[in-house]
């Protein structure tokens, strides 16, 4: 299969968008085995009105006989005025030997070009970004770019999903495990397939209702939920070797981590709904339908989840919850930014954090 010059793959969904990527960056590596791997974000570029390309560009230059392949991967978090204008040079500059992947947030169907355009250096009028950027697409369309949109499946479509993420690792599962996991999980795509990728490992082929429960109730590789479970707890030694077995064992830290700082901040976030007043009732219920309903609703399905977060929600004092909403912040800001040493650093301190309040105080230097 040939490789187009450039894809563009835009998507809301973070996992699809590394997920069609790596396949695209292996299909790369097989053309061109001999191509340098360079990655690009929004931190190589300026901010201001106009971009500044000349890095990429250089990239992009034919270097004759000294061997130019590139496979080049470029993560843009917004769609604005630097984003066109990168996406601009790719349908100028692209050539033989180079291949890029672009991920961009989610865009509109309708800005997706329905024919080629020839390349020009400057539009017509004020047009807006989102008319620039259809423009563009299209520019890449006419070299053989490849455009594409990826939405996030829900609904039965997350249960299929699920089906064929299970097929993809080489596992069997039945319709009762397909309607645990898509409860449980309720739309983290990372959580599921960090399941599948942890029970094939197992050495299970056939997976049942059982074994799904077992897994995401006990153990840490699979929700990413007991690492903030022990935080909470708090039980630091627990806590720190959680996130070293998540680590470990999975080769992908920046989905890990990601999967951790997002789940870290759901449970957040239902401790503050829960210190709400017209929520204080649902610390004291012994109603399980109650409770259940309550914590259904903002994403957690788990009783031994649910118990944690009552107990913080009604002994964690002000300060820590801000020191670990803070924290946790950096971690997901570090995340952004490709620096998984420095966001595994981060909620290492949330985890000693419980333990010792010194942490908490280096906050204050």
């Amino acid at each position: 299969m040939a490789l187009a010059p450039v894809y563009v793959i835009s998507s809301d969904e973070p996992f699809l968008k590394n997920e069609k990527s790596s396949m695209l960056i292996q299909m790369a590596r097989k053309e061109l085995p001999e191509a340098e791997f360079m990655l690009f974000t929004n931190n190589d570029f300026s901010s201001g009105a106009t971009a500044n390309l000349a890095k990429l560009e250089n990239e992009l230059i034919d270097p004759g006989l000294f061997g130019g392949d590139r496979i080049i991967k470029i993560y843009l978090d917004s769609i604005n005025s630097t984003t066109v204008q990168v996406l601009q040079l790719l349908a100028k500059r692209s050539r033989p030997g180079v291949v890029t992947v672009v991920e961009i947030p989610r865009i509109k169907k309708t800005t997706l070009p329905t024919a080629p355009e020839k390349y020009t250096d400057k539009f017509r009028g004020q047009s807006s970004v989102e008319t620039k950027l259809k423009h563009v697409l299209a520019f890449l369309m006419d070299i053989g770019g490849i455009n594409e949109i990826l939405y996030a499946p829900s609904g039965i479509q997350f249960n299929t999903w699920i089906m064929n993420q299970a097929q993809k690792h080489g596992l069997k599962i039945d319709a009762d495990v397909v309607t645990f996991l898509s409860l449980c999980c309720e739309g983290n795509l990372v959580a599921v397939d960090q399941f599948f990728s942890i029970a094939k490992i197992s050495g299970k082929e056939v997976i049942d209702l059982d074994t799904a429960k077992a897994y995401l109730e006990s153990s840490s590789r699979y929700t990413g939920f007991e690492f903030s479970e022990a935080v909470l707890a708090p039980n630091t030694i627990r806590a720190l070797n959680i996130l070293a077995s998540l680590c470990q064992t999975n080769s992908n830290r920046t989905q890990i981590l990601s999967m951790v700082v997002s789940n870290f901040d759901k449970m957040l976030w239902v401790i503050r709904k829960l210190k709400e007043p017209e929520n204080s009732q649902i610390l004291r219920s012994r109603n399980f339908k109650e409770r259940s309903a309550f914590f259904k609703s903002n994403g957690i399905v788990l009783p031994s989840t649910s118990d944690v977060l009552i107990k913080a929600a009604s002994t964690m004092p002000d300060d820590f919850y801000e020191y670990l909403v803070s924290e946790l912040a950096q971690a997901a800001k570090y995340l952004q930014e490709f620096d998984d040493k420095k966001a595994y650093q981060s909620l290492q301190n949330m985890a000693v954090s419980v333990y010792t309040s010194s942490v908490r105080e280096l906050k204050k230097l």
